[in-house]
């Protein structure tokens, strides 16, 4: 069992050294991951600042192109009603539009021979003479190019820098008249990117495609940070070179000195890029504060382990000279050893019997045995040891001890006789047959107890529960149970550690222990559920509901409060559900449980931090649901579900498509709302089978007007949720159904919703590929509502964006909706997408999706969903129009 020293020294050497090589290895491995990590969310948040600002910068073009257009519509009406310009209201036009774009640009109308003749800035610094600029002489030649956007032009007093965006406008004849110019100067283009939030060591800039400056934020100082100069790190001139639309890469030392992770997009509608860049010294701040700590905590690793080590080398020192003794002492270590010699002193003695004792060993060794015997004088133990030695037996014997504190408790004794380095000794071994009680009180705090938090778990509260219930019977009195849930405490051992939230529990134990009576009882069902019983309570129920709340209000205010818990904060709330108890004898203890579970419950969805008492509602809906749960399942059987199709349109008033709703028509209740099963049927697994149901109808209904040349070209909508999405044969039972019904796969419109495409994107992608192989198209359905990466929105192979109504409803009073709605159609534009809105109610609504670029709609202004029949009818009608 023991070593020698010398022994054991090149095996601890050895430990050190390799545990030391592993921590080392570790925390390398770690920072380099970490590293990883951070350069990779790095170059996704580059990517999409970079393309926000592409969706900024192309939405302000499009401000500039509409009051180009509308100053050139009003230039060309004024030609046209006389041979010469009308300047007063030519420039009110021209004024009421370079409001709208004040901060912007600045508009000027030049002749045909390129003389700025009316507009804003006509200076002779501000290009007040266009001919010979490229821009001018594409309109002069001939061709109705549309808006025309030039590369970064010089102004004529030389120091300053411009972008061009021009429209033409022509005599009555057709001939050349002239141009309308939008002048966007370098520091109006250095405003369009300085609405990004960027670190200290961070830029934001564009270039022509001539590889000129024409803004940076921030500015620099140095000859290449020069608006108008032109330059670039090799690999920005390479992604140009190559054609690339959008790139992330990586520069080393640029111009100012400075190492960042860039992404590169061109430009939608002028020939420019911007790049958005993320210095080193910002992203990796953090990191290389985590690298000096590793490498302190290495150094504090290294020294514990030593010190440690040279620790034990010594103790295996103490320990080689203590061995012969040592060893005899742990051949029964956890009973009282103990050894005497003939004149009944001890020369040894174990830590055990010590303890049992409760005398220091250094006051046990040289004690006389009559110090503690209780039953024997010390004639009488003296004269038993010397017995025992000349017998050469074992013997047992049960006696009486007494410890420091004065204490007597029963040990059996057992000893025999031995010799010690040459010496007659007897080695005693003492059991305290107390230690067995000991262990059954340890078995009943298992049993009946939390070994977490020391409170009364499940069983104990049932069995106190029952005597609570009986004892209301007997007093007329009445209970309350409080059913406490601490709200996002899952957060708490995702982010601190489960180590962190034990110590929450135990915290929180105490607080509740202190908010109640003493003759109350606090248990803990399991995970962060705790029950408060309240007892004695007054007979009248509105009385009782008066207590059990006062102490339900002090729980909820004494557990709103901080916890710290290690480098961690907690920020305490719980919900609280309430039901009294005592009023029914014959009641099981499970149903007041229940209640006050079912009363938590409803304080959650109250939005949590609240108490909440049962009442019979909401048993009632308990009830109403578990009703439904059955009759899903008989409802499919018995044919009782339809679908609903309601028409989706486009700015011309055609209708292309439909989508498909399902409606449960109960023979009892009436047409029951989606609303009401759907969620049930994503609960209990019914939505897999349900969706196949839908599937398959509305591949019928396809089927079915391919044959009608009215109706062939009409596309079908289904919605499919994400559990359906994810099962493992979904494609091959699209496939089946397919197949089996005739229907047309480019006919048929798959919407999905962000959650079924989060997980395992990779396999999700898989999945749509298969399909869209075979013409199925597929929609984004509620786009905005959930995570919305772009991340993920450029990988999937998508057909169309829908906005989602909520947008909708209050696009014409909320100015958030309004601009979310017009990003989703830009966004959807710059991915080839096309965008439907949905919830459309009102013409004004319609009118403004016509505005931002949305031509397909959705909603009750054009139809609400109809049955089949219905909806053909609705067809013919459209049709007669």
């Amino acid at each position: 069992m023991y070593r020698n020293k010398d022994s054991v020294l090149p095996a601890l050497i050895t430990t050190i050294v390799v545990l030391n090589m592993l921590v080392g290895a570790v925390l390398l491995y770690t920072l380099g991951e970490s590293k990883q990590r951070k350069e990779a969310e790095v170059r996704a948040m580059v990517e999409n600042l970079s393309l926000l600002l592409d969706q900024s910068i192309t939405s302000s073009v499009r401000e500039i192109d509409l009051s180009l257009q509308l100053i050139g519509d009003q230039l060309e009406r004024e030609l046209r009603s006389g041979a010469r310009l009308e300047v007063e209201r030519t420039m009110a036009a021209i004024s009421q539009q370079q409001g709208r774009i004040a901060e912007i640009a600045e508009l000027r109308v030049t002749d045909e021979h390129g003389m700025a003749v009316l507009g804003f800035g006509v200076t002779a610094q501000a290009c007040t003479r266009c001919a010979g600029q490229s821009f001018f002489e594409e309109h002069r030649s001939g061709a109705d190019l549309g808006l025309v956007a030039s590369k970064l032009i010089q102004g004529e007093g030389g120091d300053t820098w411009m972008m061009v965006f021009s429209r033409r406008y022509n005599y009555p004849d057709g001939r050349f008249a002239g141009v309308v110019a939008a002048v966007v100067s370098s520091r109006q283009l250095e405003l369009l990117l300085s609405g990004l939030k960027l670190g200290p060591h961070s830029i934001a800039l564009m270039r022509d495609l001539d590889m000129r400056l024409a803004a940076r934020v921030p500015p620099s100082a140095g000859m290449g940070g020069r608006i108008g100069s032109q330059g670039g790190s090799r690999e920005l001139r390479d992604i140009v070179a190559a054609g690339a639309r959008a790139e992330s890469f990586y520069s080393a030392r640029t111009a100012d000195g400075i190492s960042r992770i860039n992404a590169f997009r061109r430009l939608s509608l002028m020939p420019a890029f911007v790049v958005v860049g993320w210095g080193e010294e910002d992203y990796l701040a953090a990191w290389r504060d985590d690298m000096r700590k590793a490498g302190m905590l290495a150094l504090l690793f290294l020294f514990v382990t030593t010190f440690a080590a040279w620790l034990l080398w010594r103790l295996i020192g103490v320990n080689e000279r203590a061995n012969q003794r040592s060893r005899i002492l742990l051949q029964n270590a956890s009973d009282g050893i103990h050894i005497t010699d003939l004149q009944c002193k001890v020369i040894e003695a174990s830590d055990a019997f010590c303890r049992m004792l409760g005398y220091p060993r250094s006051e046990i060794i040289g004690m006389n045995v009559s110090t503690w015997e209780a039953r024997l004088t010390a004639a009488e133990a003296l004269d038993a040891i010397r017995k025992i030695h000349a017998s050469g037996e074992v013997c047992t014997l049960e006696t009486l001890h007494r410890r420091a504190d004065g204490e007597v408790f029963p040990v059996e004794l057992t000893s025999y006789p031995l010799e010690l380095d040459g010496k007659p000794v007897v080695f005693h071994s003492a059991r305290d047959i107390s230690a067995r009680k000991k262990s059954e009180a340890v078995v009943k705090k298992l049993a009946f107890f939390d070994p977490l938090t020391g409170l009364p778990n499940r069983r104990l509260l049932i069995e106190r529960l029952e005597t609570a219930v009986r004892s209301c019977a007997y007093h007329k009195g009445r209970g309350a149970l409080l059913f406490i849930d601490l709200d996002n405490f899952k957060s708490v051992n995702d982010t601190a550690g489960h180590h962190q939230g034990d110590r929450l529990l135990q915290q929180v134990a105490g607080i509740l222990l202190q908010c109640v009576r003493k003759d109350d009882s606090v248990a803990r069902l399991g995970g962060d559920e705790f029950v408060a019983m309240l007892e004695g309570l007054n007979g009248e129920t509105a009385a009782a509901v008066r207590e059990a709340e006062l102490v339900a209000s002090k729980i909820l205010h004494a557990l709103r409060k901080t916890f710290r818990l290690g480098n961690a904060e907690y920020r305490g709330s719980a919900s609280i559900g309430v039901t009294l108890f005592g009023d029914d004898p014959q009641e099981g203890t499970e149903e007041p449980l229940k209640r006050a579970d079912l009363a938590m419950y409803r304080a959650k969805l109250a939005g949590r931090d609240a108490i909440r008492f049962f009442d019979p509602q909401m048993q009632a809906e308990v009830s109403r649901r578990a009703e439904l749960d059955a009759g899903l399942w008989q409802a499919l059987e018995r044919q009782q579900f339809v679908l609903h199709y309601q028409p989706q349109i486009l700015a011309d008033g055609r209708v292309v498509a439909v989508e498909a709703l399902v409606r449960w028509c109960h023979p009892e209740r009436g047409m029951i709302s989606p609303a009401e099963f759907i969620p049930l049927a994503e609960e209990n697994g019914f939505i897999v089978p349900l969706g196949r149901w839908v599937l398959e109808s509305a591949c019928v209904q396809l089927a079915h007007w391919a044959s009608d040349p009215a109706r062939a070209e009409l596309a079908i909508a289904v919605n499919v949720s994400a559990r359906q999405f994810r099962h493992e044969h979904f494609v091959d039972e699209l496939i089946e159904i397919l197949g089996r019904t005739g229907a047309p796969p480019s006919r048929l419109e798959i919407e999905l919703t962000e959650s079924a495409l989060l997980d395992d994107v990779e396999s999700v992608v898989a999945k749509m590929d298969a399909m869209k192989a075979m013409g199925v198209r597929f929609s984004l359905d509620d786009f905005g509502t959930g995570y919305s990466s772009l991340a993920y929105l450029k990988r999937l192979p998508l057909d169309r964006l829908k906005i989602d109504k909520g947008f909708v409803c209050d696009i014409l009073v909320d100015p958030n909706d309004a601009v979310i709605a017009r990003m989703i159609i830009v966004l959807a534009e710059n991915l080839g997408l096309q965008v439907l809105a949905e919830g459309v109610e009102t013409e004004a609504q319609r009118e403004f999706l016509v505005q931002q670029g949305c031509n397909a709609y959705q909603g009750y202004l054009f139809s609400r969903p109809l049955p089949v029949a219905e909806l053909e009818a609705y067809f013919d009608r459209q049709q007669q129009v």
